[in-house]
């Protein structure tokens, strides 16, 4: 007969071994990745469906979205001949699934890093554009922002001539 203490321990026991057991596994869900440290540094970036990682040691700081995502930026501006014109501009962006690592470690916040660029692109643009081309040229403004040489992510070896 089992005395109360080694029932004790050998229940408790099993169900922190079956608590262990459960958290080495969980699920990325599609279009979706995880970022995993372990002991606090960056490990790897785990993909959609079911992964491993050792319990108490490895830790998944994050889920990254890897769908298109829209992000609407209002700004206001004046142009050539001093009109001033709210223009909404609408940003569809996403993370390249090569680049995670450096999306979750590198950017503070990306939406207003985004907004901010975005201001800055549309604010040296349209003053030099009297109001009627402003409407005449949206699409130039589109590509503008798009194929600006500071452009934050895409043009990363290029920072020295940005600032």
């Amino acid at each position: 007969m089992l005395d109360p203490i080694t029932l004790l321990l050998g229940t408790t026991g099993g169900t922190l071994a079956l608590g262990l057991l459960w958290d080495s596994f969980f699920v990325v869900r599609q279009k979706t990745s995880a970022v995993v440290e372990r002991l606090g540094k960056f490990d790897s970036v785990r993909r959609a469906g079911l992964n491993f990682k050792i319990p108490v040691i490895d830790r998944v700081v994050t889920s990254q979205n890897l769908r298109i995502q829209q992000l609407d930026v209002d700004v206001e501006t004046k142009t050539k001949d001093n009109v001033f014109v709210n223009t909404k501009v609408s940003v569809q962006y996403y993370i390249v699934e090569d680049r995670i690592r450096e999306s979750y470690y590198e950017l503070d916040d990306p939406v207003h890093q985004i907004q901010s660029y975005v201001f800055d692109v549309i604010r040296s643009e349209i003053p030099r554009l009297d109001l009627d081309d402003v409407f005449a040229n949206k699409d130039a403004l589109g590509v503008s922002i798009k194929e600006s040489p500071c452009h934050p992510i895409i043009h990363r070896q290029e920072t020295d001539r940005c600032q």
